[in-house]
Order: structure tokens, then sequence, then C-alpha cells
């Protein structure tokens, strides 16, 4: 009998006819379980197909909007792989010992860890991905900088001195000059969103300030953990161990609430840059949160309209005028609201075409109806990136800490979506794009070109 690799060889098929759609199947997104250490300290947890390999996602709210001052909660974090200091319990018994930087990154090493540190505007997260084997040692280590950072002052002196130069660098290109100036238009100048850096920020920052901010905010009541692959009982148990007997804040931060955006009066901007050899073009929209009975509708409507590379904007601007390599928009979540953001460089004279471009086709997905195959179409990208995102053990883990620093619950708000994605119409995004998408409600900056 011939196997199915001899008869795909020795067929003959009609290349001039492509191979059928098939219907995508709908993705159930798994709910992760939950247990509350002894000391209030949150674990959510799920097992997942990975043999010998667990992740850990240290999620702490002390982002970059609770900072007394620029880059105090961005270093704080980085620099907890500086090491810790040794420590002690009340009857004199050692909890932590000393370990300096290449202490730490050796030990990491060696039981072969992983480790990352990232910061967002309200959270900061440190992932360690570890064998099974080694879950204990380097689950020791991690609490130990978690809960007993060192931040050495010649550390700290480094890595400002190293931001500093990349943060020069960085505020000369035009991409970034209109990014930071959309943020202080949204927010305003003394929201936590939307202030930029400035060469002060990097002087008179010392240990000191450091260490006030982690024990205000790196706290057992203001930290979650999140894990996923080779989960048991002896993982859990460690994380009671090694976590749980961490001491509660005497004076806990609670829970913080951001001042209000303060967006400008002003919707255009127009920034300067000498020898600019192209521009970049940002239009930002605030719009709905979460919670609005809409949002998910104008999630799919923002994908139409940008958020792929067979979108609307794309196909017009890219492919058929030819003003820009890519356009993409981004429908951006926060807490308690979003905002669809809209992002492109182009040549400085093609600045207002595109941004003609842009209206033009706003206007089109007010007023006409989206064909079933275009429709079609994204509702198949769109699936296509869920089955992505559960693709691989760990990818529930990158889900799970996206809804908890954005406020939802994972799966209840991917339920949701899906749903409306299932069930959506062509009339109910046209009826979105002419509720939402109203082009003087945009901000716009261009970064490049002159006034």
């Amino acid at each position: 009998m011939k196997n199915n690799t001899d008869s795909f060889l020795h067929s003959n098929p009609d290349r001039n006819v492509p191979p059928a759609i098939g219907t995508f199947q709908m993705v159930e997104i798994p709910s992760m379980d939950c247990r509350v250490l002894k000391n209030g300290m949150r674990v959510s947890y799920i097992h997942t197909p990975v043999e010998g390999l667990v992740r850990v996602d240290l999620v702490v709210r002390a982002g970059s909007a609770f900072q007394p001052r620029p880059l105090v909660a961005q270093l704080s974090n980085l620099l907890l792989k500086e090491g810790c200091r040794e420590t002690y319990d009340e009857n004199g018994k050692i909890v932590c010992k000393a370990m300096n930087a290449a202490e730490v990154a050796d030990c990491f090493d060696g039981y072969g860890a992983y480790v990352y540190y990232s910061t967002m505007m309200e959270y900061v997260i440190v992932t360690l991905c570890t064998p099974t084997k080694y879950i204990r040692e380097n689950l020791t280590i991690l609490r130990n900088l978690h809960a007993f950072p060192q931040y050495p002052e010649e550390g700290l002196r480094l890595n400002l001195q190293l931001r500093e130069q990349q943060w020069r660098i960085d505020r000369e290109k035009v991409h970034v000059m209109a990014s930071m100036k959309m943020n202080e238009v949204l927010f305003g100048q003394d929201h936590p969103y939307g202030r930029m850096l400035r060469e002060e920020d990097f002087r008179s920052l010392d240990p000191q300030a450091l260490h006030d901010f982690h024990n205000r905010f790196h706290t057992p009541e203001n930290t979650q953990l999140v894990v996923t692959g080779d989960v048991d009982e002896q993982v859990l148990t460690c994380m009671e161990e090694l976590f749980g007997t961490l001491k509660p804040c005497d004076n806990p931060s609670g829970r913080l609430c951001l001042i209000q955006p303060q967006p400008s009066s002003q919707k255009v901007w127009l920034i300067p840059k000498k020898g600019a050899s192209q521009a970049a073009v940002r239009l930002s929209l605030p719009t709905i949160g979460e919670e609005h009975a809409d949002f998910h509708g104008l999630h799919v409507l923002n994908a139409l309209l940008g958020g792929y590379f067979g979108s609307r904007l794309m196909m017009s601007l890219r492919e058929r005028k030819g003003y820009t390599y890519g356009i993409y928009s981004t429908h951006t979540v926060y807490n308690n609201f979003s905002y669809i953001d809209i992002d492109t460089q182009t040549a400085i004279a093609n600045v207002h075409p595109v941004i003609d471009g842009v209206w033009e086709e706003i206007e089109k997905l007010s007023t006409e109806p989206v064909k079933d195959e275009e429709l079609g179409r994204l509702r198949n990208y769109l699936y296509g990136e869920y089955a992505r995102m559960l693709d691989g053990p760990f990818s529930l883990s990158d889900m799970f800490v996206s809804s908890l620093v954005s406020g939802q619950d994972m799966t209840v708000c991917h339920k949701q979506q899906l749903d409306v994605l299932r069930d959506i119409t062509p009339e109910e995004l046209r009826r979105l794009a002419e509720k939402y998408l109203r082009p003087e409600d945009f901000y716009i900056v261009s970064a490049g070109v002159e006034e």
C-alpha cells in the first residue's frame, strides 16, 4: 500500500485552483484556578501540557503611574537583578543570603532559568521560566530579589548612564517625538501617562529612592503570581513556603487611583525637525472603555480599519497609493477607557494626503456596509490570532497577564469578544463607525514637518 506521501507526489493537483477555505472552529478560552497564600498574595495557575517546565510571572502593581519621580518604577524593578541583601528574621535566623549581580546571573544560568523584567504604566513584571526540577532553587532566588533587593549605587549609576544615552538617541527620531507628544496631548503634562522624560530626570536619583518606592509598593497585597506549565501540588507548595511567608506591609499603599486625563483643547500639533527625511503621523481617538456594550464591536471595527495587513488603511495607503510602507491602527485598553491610535511614517510631502486618505476610509466605513467576503476574511484572521495566542504551553500566561494589567477578566472578556466576532453584521460595523469614528474627535500629531 502506498503511503500518503507517495500519493501526493504522484498526484497532479490543479495549481490554478486555490485550496478551499475551511470554517474555523470556535476557540475555548480556559480559566485559571486561584489560590490565596496566607499573607494575602494571590496565585493564579493552570496546568498546561509541557513536561518539566514552569513559567512564573510575578506581577506587581508598582508601575510608572505611581512613581514619585520619573525612572523610579522602572529601575526599582530592573535593578532587582543586581542582587539581594543578607536578611535575618526576628529570631536571628538568616532568611536571605547576600548575592551580587554576577552570582544571581550564575545561579539562574546554572539552574537553567530564563528571567525577564518589564515595566508598564501600572504594573511591573518579572517573568521566570524554570525547569520543574529546579523550581525551588529558582523560586528562592526570585523571592529574595523581590523581597530583599540590594540596589547597589554603582549598578544604578551605570543604568542611568545607559538610559540617558538611549534617551538622547531616541528623542531625535520622528516616531518617538510624535509618540511622546501624543501622550502629552491625550493625558496632559501632569498625568503619569503624559509626562515626558527630561534631562534633569537622570540626575540626583539615589538607591534610597528605589528602596522607598519598593518598600511601599512591592508588597504581598500588591503582588500576584501567575503560574503555567507543569504545575502540580509540589509547585504550589513551594509558592506558599517561599512567598506566603513574606510579611504584609505595615502601611500598605492601598488601591491607588489615577487622576483623570486632561486632554489638550488643541487638536492638531506639528513638530518641526530640521533635516528630517520623512515625517511620523499619529491620529488618536479617546473612546469607550471595556465595560461599554459597544467595546468589543469597536475592537473588530478597528481591526477592519487598520489592525492587520489586509485592512482598509493598508490596502489603500500602501498598496494602491504607495504613501507608506505600513500604516496600522491599534486599540489600546486601560482600566476605564481606551483609545484608537493610527500610526505611520511617510514622505514629508505626503503627510496631508495620508491624513486625507484616513478620513476617506473612515467615511466609507461610516456609509457603506462591509462586503460579506471582506468580513469573512477579517473573521478568519482574528480567529487565527486567537489560535496563535493559545499556541504553546505558556501562551495562557501572556493572555492572563495582559488581561490583568488592563483590568479585565480574561475568560469573560475573550468569550465576549469571540461571541461578538461571530455575530457582528456589516450594518453593525457601519453603525459603530458612524457613531465613534468621527474625524473631528481625533487628535493629530505629525513630527518632522514645518508648521
